[in-house]
């Protein structure tokens, strides 16, 4: 067994949370709470100790920092596509009667490629899903996930540049 594998999960606690915490540091500027990335971080940390297998050889704290990580980006994932623009545009402008076509209302910027622009299409009007999307447009569901994301970030970079 690794030697820096915790007993129990108050040993994992006093060990680990200051690891867990300085992940949330270099994720604090990013619309999540400090301290709700700190919770974040330490459900990733109690999700490494229940997965940890000590026979792999692996360091336990290089282990957690994988489940750390991945716990706080699914969140910042979560509240990033939750508050995009596109949604908090319809959600706060009257005069956007049917937000089925907020990205036509919009006007998405002009310099975003077609492609982005349709994953917003697809994601937002019709509502689909990342692998529904991923197979109409004959690309992997990774690829779908990066172009929302560079799209979404288009967007919010070209509206804040507009403010």
């Amino acid at each position: 067994m690794p030697q820096d594998y915790p007993k129990n999960q108050d040993e994992l606690i006093r060990d680990y949370a200051k690891l867990a915490y300085g992940i949330c540091k270099t994720y604090q500027n990013y619309g999540i709470p400090l301290e709700d990335l700190r919770q974040e971080a330490m459900i990733g940390l109690l999700m490494a100790y229940d997965r940890f297998d000590p026979s792999k050889g692996t360091q336990f704290s290089t282990y957690a920092v994988y489940w750390i990580k991945k716990q706080i980006l699914q969140a910042l994932d979560q509240e990033f596509v939750g508050s995009s623009y596109i949604e908090n545009y319809a959600e706060h402008n009257p005069a956007v009667s049917n937000p089925e076509k907020v990205s036509e209302r919009l006007k998405l910027p002009a310099d975003m490629p077609e492609r982005e622009a349709e994953v917003l299409r697809l994601s937002y009007e019709k509502k689909l899903t990342i692998k529904e999307i991923a197979q109409r447009m004959n690309i992997t569901n990774e690829q779908t996930k990066q172009l929302r994301g560079k799209a979404l970030r288009r967007v919010k970079n070209h509206y804040k540049k507009s403010e």
